[in-house]
């Protein structure tokens, strides 16, 4: 009988855990520290700017991801100064992506797929460190 209950148990533990970020809405700001301005648009898909005068903190939201990968684009413009960090987990709450840039005196970007992870509800954080400038991200379903 033991078994059987420690068995039920981590099977509901394993059900619940596959939907860490289901209790928010699409692009719902889960957390905002930072201390400029960061955006998260109301498309489909989530696409957002971000301006700041030597700021920092953390901007993430829930994302309602219909594919395992995601397409992520993020850019700041030339003359931008300090850094910034994007992460995303899956639905489970594994981080499949996890990238920086660090201003530059021209345009910085990157255009990459994340890992593989469970469908549904992911977290994207962007995470910001004495950030000065502006700059976008943009970021889609992949396969």
């Amino acid at each position: 009988m033991k078994t059987k209950i420690v068995i039920m148990s981590l099977l509901l533990i394993g059900v619940v855990s596959c939907k860490k970020y289901k209790k928010y809405d699409n692009k719902e700001v889960i957390e905002n520290t930072y201390t400029g301005t960061a955006t998260v648009d109301n498309d489909s898909d989530p696409d957002g700017d971000f301006v700041g005068d030597s700021n920092s903190g953390t901007f993430s939201f829930a994302w309602s991801n219909t594919k395992e990968k995601a397409k992520v684009k993020l850019d700041i413009n030339g003359g931008s100064t300090g850094s910034i960090s994007m992460t995303l987990n899956d639905a489970k709450g594994k981080e499949v992506f996890n990238e920086s840039l660090t201003g530059a005196s021209s345009d910085v970007s990157f255009e990459k797929i994340t890992d593989a992870g469970k469908i549904g509800t992911w977290k994207v954080t962007l995470e910001f460190t004495n950030f000065k400038g502006d700059g976008s991200y943009e970021i889609d379903p992949a396969n």
